[in-house]
């Protein structure tokens, strides 16, 4: 059963968007990341951490980074210098989280290696 009092988190929501976009800020700051974005296959942003333009950018690419196949035009070629794009299944669906600055790697892992992110 769920003791609010034994829990580390300070700063909880019922609300599923800002749970999710607190999380987020949580992994995009332990992890020294510009911004991190969650978004689905259609490019288009679930939640994001960082400047709100940057983050609609990085769900916006993420499908093409994801495609080994894709041959990226010159424009997105510069905003991949420093971005890196996760492919993950959520429930079935086909999501990307992407980050700006080296750490994507660590702010994933904190965020999806916590215990009560865990199936």
């Amino acid at each position: 059963m769920f003791d609010p009092k034994l829990d580390r988190r300070q700063a909880r929501s019922e609300n599923t968007q800002v749970a999710l976009t607190r999380l987020l800020e949580a992994a995009r700051h332990s992890a020294a990341l510009e911004a991190l974005a969650l978004g689905d296959e259609l490019g288009l942003l679930v939640a994001g951490a960082g400047a709100a333009e940057l983050c609609d950018e990085l769900a916006a690419v993420a499908p093409l980074f994801g495609s080994a196949s894709t041959c990226l035009p010159l424009q997105l070629d510069v905003l991949g210098r420093g971005t890196e794009v996760h492919r993950l299944a959520v429930d079935g669906c086909e999501m990307f989280i992407s980050g700006r600055g080296p750490g994507l790697e660590r702010a994933r892992q904190s965020v999806w290696n916590r215990p009560d992110m865990r199936s």
